[in-house]
């Protein structure tokens, strides 16, 4: 009876923790093969957004590492299955001059739009960030797992450019991380209980 206390409040706080930080900023990892020519799962970038309020919301691209892909290797754009947003600003100082927006892209056409980085020579390559506020939003969820995908272009493989998601987490993932957790507090309270 106890344990299914225990494991129920658990729960419970793991699904607000989660509702509460979620509405607030995400961070994504991408490196998982969608589309074309390229290893099947590699972390290579990494993505924060940061949902500001009243339709506005901050994104910080860092492109980690594309040597695997080759030397010319750059993310040309990032497709979104999502609302498209009124408009793009770029933030100054980053490893393209200009973050704009198209409409569709992706794999299959299956996205709504696509931020594109750069054009010609300006192209985000490895090492290199870059920051974007994008505004009209709403009050829409932050994306979900592989509902972002990268671009990667002029790599060494065939086809030479590829699309990358997140993982999306397999159940069984969460299911043992809250039999951890319901764990971990169960030998708490029995400790508390023996002193």
């Amino acid at each position: 009876m106890i344990l299914r206390k225990l494991i129920a409040s658990t729960i419970m706080a793991i699904s607000f923790l989660a509702i509460g930080s979620g509405a607030q900023a995400a961070s994504y990892h991408f490196g998982h093969l969608l589309s074309g020519g390229g290893p099947a799962n590699i972390h290579f970038a990494d993505l924060e957004i940061t949902d500001i309020g009243s339709g506005h919301w901050s994104f910080f691209l860092h492109n980690i590492d594309l040597s695997a892909f080759g030397s010319g290797a750059f993310i040309g754009s990032m497709a979104v299955d999502g609302v498209t947003p009124s408009s793009v600003t770029t933030v100054a100082g980053g490893g393209v001059s200009n973050v704009s927006k198209s409409p569709g892209g992706g794999p299959g056409g299956s996205f709504d739009f696509r931020y594109d980085f750069g054009r010609g020579s300006d192209k985000l390559k490895t090492g290199e960030s870059v920051s974007w506020d994008a505004f009209g939003l709403g009050s829409s969820h932050l994306p979900f797992n592989g509902e972002l995908a990268l671009h990667v272009q002029g790599t060494k493989f065939s086809p030479d450019s590829a699309w990358y998601i997140t993982p999306v987490p397999e159940p069984e993932t969460y299911a043992m991380l809250l039999i951890g957790l319901g764990l971990l507090g169960f030998s708490i309270h029995n400790k508390k209980q023996g002193t």
